[in-house]
């Protein structure tokens, strides 16, 4: 019996390893939502928010490596994807979005929710195609699953209202399923010419991203057999646990004094799976090595001695079987010195624990390193939260979820739902400051009704206070970041949750506990103080400047 274009669909996604699907439901997907109710391999997930399955999409792909997908309607429904979306494309995870469309007779006629969808797609996704012909189905399906897996790229399908429960041709409803794992090595006489430099360096530091992630075990064997200290990118956070005594921390505004000493005095870079974008905090007169997988990530920003086009994990590998072990040179134990003066300074203000309604986020985020289980996963939203997160929990085998280039706010609670939906037997919470959160909060309902019982951690002191700091820095006096929030635990009761409002320090370490043993959904509610400023390892003469000018500004209301 002749299958119809959607079943053929759901066959070609299931042979690509999809099991979830994030969307909501709308008259021109309407004829995609009969098969995928009788498709027992994959599972529909039914969002309050297109921008929340997109998000929830990339979560799911950037924790697995596989293919995530996600869906929505004709017009609103498929621009409220594009966030999401972004994310994905930005953060190399790949996506395959899925969208309706205007029936056949009334393309082009300025019908009821059409827009142009290939256009409107077109910068976000690699592979980008309406599928108006039935026969096509099989081959172009397969193409954008391909597409988005191989390029860790977003692709794009758009079906016309008709499209779906169109009979496909017995014969042209076959596809060929090919594996998309590879790994790629650089030519020996490249190898070769990096371990001799690194041997040759007295102060080699290794800088590793998002992409050393899958060579966790390579890199820490290869930084303990050459005494190599190691900064970690945000997205990177993870790649060595913060408890090694080479690991120095975050590097950039939101990083760590010992990171910032390394990159000033070391003489070898070696650059792991990361396309830095802050080209000011890498150092200035130091031998540039970058390891990538994409050869046009290679010298995208700034001067590379040797460009290493490989896979972390085998290129690492490489690299250990061409060095001897070496001891810890003076420079090595002056920044772990430093590291270890750095950490007592996080460990010593966070435990002051902040004052009744302005606890301390520092300390928030300390006690949740040490109440978390070792393998759960972490999504943290954009904002405040990040910094305190990126500084003060002390990762040891967690997952880090960020949304990392593109920055948007709103990432955390529905990754952390997708994270439960990846992983179900692992721990999952949602690190977020108010902002974010009210963002797409509706979703907090998605994890109870599927039963997923994540912990959001909710950094409340209502204001935008990353914004409001950024104002000062720039000298401006302080607009628009004030924030009158509901009380987000008594809304985790309603939506069949459970919530903790804390604003006692005192308080913090039972309500997180509580929350995290809970088999329900939580939100810990938290009143942090509002005046902890983010401050940089390092405070150049113009931040001080323009935050002393924004508060004379606001003394005079000028």
């Amino acid at each position: 019996m002749a299958q119809t274009v959607g079943e053929v669909l759901l066959d070609v996604l299931a042979s690509h390893g999809v099991t979830h699907i994030f969307g909501i439901p709308g008259d021109s997907i309407d004829l995609l939502m009969g098969p995928l109710k009788k498709d027992k391999r994959i599972e529909f997930v039914q969002v309050r928010h297109e921008e929340a399955g997109a998000f929830m999409a990339s979560a799911f792909a950037k924790k697995t490596g596989k293919l995530g997908v996600c869906m929505g309607t004709a017009g609103p429904g498929a621009i409220h994807l594009l966030n999401g979306l972004y994310d994905a494309m930005l953060d190399h995870a790949p996506v395959l979005a899925i969208t309706g469309q205007v029936g056949f007779p009334y393309i082009g006629t300025s019908f009821f929710q059409e827009i142009d969808v290939l256009g409107l797609f077109k910068n976000v996704a690699a592979f980008n195609y309406q599928v108006s012909e039935a026969n096509q189905i099989a081959v172009m399906a397969d193409l954008a699953c391909r597409q988005a897996l191989s390029k860790r790229a977003v692709s794009h399908l758009s079906f016309p209202f008709e499209v779906p429960r169109m009979k496909v041709s017995e014969e042209l409803s076959r596809y060929t399923v090919v594996d998309h794992s590879f790994d790629s090595v650089p030519t020996p006489d490249l190898l070769d010419e990096a371990a001799k430099r690194i041997v040759a360096s007295q102060k080699p530091v290794i800088l590793a991203g998002k992409g050393a992630l899958s060579a966790r075990q390579e890199l820490v064997a290869l930084a303990e057999k050459c005494a190599i200290p190691v900064v970690n990118t945000l997205p990177g956070k993870g790649v060595i646990p913060d408890e090694h005594p080479l690991a120095l921390g975050g590097l950039g505004l939101l990083g760590a004094k010992p990171a910032h000493t390394a990159m000033e005095h070391c003489d070898l870079l070696l650059m792991v799976g990361t396309n830095y974008p802050y080209i000011e905090f890498l150092p200035k007169k130091a031998q540039l090595i970058q390891i990538d997988w994409e050869a046009s990530q290679i010298g995208r920003r700034y001067r590379v001695d040797l460009g290493l086009v490989g896979s972390a994990r085998p290129t690492l590998q490489a690299l250990l079987e061409r060095i001897a072990p070496r001891t810890p040179s003076p420079f090595v134990e002056k920044v772990q010195a430093e590291r270890k003066d750095w950490l007592k300074s996080l460990a010593d203000k966070a435990q002051k624990g902040g004052r009744p309604g302005a606890v301390s986020p520092e300390w928030v985020a300390d006690r949740l390193s040490r109440l978390v289980e070792p393998d759960a996963n972490i999504a943290i939203d954009v904002g405040n939260s990040l910094v305190w997160m990126s500084r003060n929990f002390r990762i040891r085998n967690q997952g880090w979820l960020v949304s990392a280039w593109l920055g948007s706010m709103g990432f955390g609670l529905p990754a952390a739902i997708a994270a439960k939906f990846a992983e179900p037997a692992r721990q999952s919470v949602a690190v977020v400051g108010d902002g974010g959160f009210a963002m797409l909060m509706a979703d907090f309902v998605t994890a109870v009704k599927y039963q997923k019982p994540v912990t959001v951690v909710l950094f409340n002191n209502h204001r935008l206070g990353m914004i409001k700091f950024e104002q000062g820095v720039h000298g401006l006096p302080e607009f628009g970041t004030d924030l009158f929030n509901p009380n987000f635990a008594a809304y985790a009761d309603a939506a069949g949750g459970k919530g903790f409002l804390v604003t006692d320090p005192k308080d913090v370490e039972t309500a997180l506990s509580e929350a995290l043993k809970s088999d329900v959904p939580t939100i810990v509610d938290i009143h942090t103080d509002p005046d902890e400023k983010p401050l940089p390892p390092r405070i150049t003469l113009e931040q001080a400047t323009g935050y002393a000018e924004a508060r004379v500004r606001e003394l005079l209301n000028i």
